[in-house]
């Protein structure tokens, strides 16, 4: 689960380097829900799948909810909380596209990049998508579908109608 490694993260030296995919994946939904602060690398050999993550740093709100989970407080509801925009605002934005979808935006690319990892988008990514780069010039991705965890998230935590595929 991606709170048992935010938990585990908070007694390690940053940087940290994830290579398995449980761990890449939970670490992309931390940086999604704006927990970490991460980079992901894909593989060399043409798959577009990540073959490891380095996590900088745990945010500010990653220590308050690790806070709230000791305090054994529960965490607002998800009509209560106060989502920033993140990747998730994102795929609440491109839900309801028609595929594919080509995004050439920087931040466009990174947040694909993210959900991709966490299993929310099928896409195909430029040869690299870093978290902490800014002004980097990226070529495109091109988000495929909304995959069923992605619809679910949509569902779950925006009250927005899944896509149909």
């Amino acid at each position: 689960m991606p709170l048992n490694l935010l938990l585990q993260l908070l007694h390690e030296k940053f940087p940290v380097t994830l290579t398995s995919d449980p761990d890449i994946r939970n670490a992309s939904v931390l940086l999604a829900t704006g927990l970490v602060e991460a980079e992901f690398h894909l593989d060399h050999f043409g798959y577009q799948q990540y073959e490891s993550a380095v996590v900088f740093a745990i945010t500010d709100e990653g220590h308050a909810e690790i806070a709230s989970l000791k305090s054994g407080r529960c965490a607002a509801s998800s009509d209560e909380q106060e989502w920033p925009v993140m990747p998730l605002d994102y795929l609440r934005k491109i839900g309801n596209s028609v595929f594919p979808l080509r995004i050439d935006d920087p931040a466009g690319i990174n947040s694909v990049a993210v959900l991709n990892a966490a299993g929310m988008v099928e896409a195909t990514l430029p040869p690299t998508c870093r978290a902490r780069q800014s002004q980097q010039k990226f070529r495109q991705a091109v988000v495929l579908r909304v995959t069923p965890l992605g619809r679910t998230a949509l569902v779950g935590r925006r009250g927005v109608t899944p896509v149909a595929q």
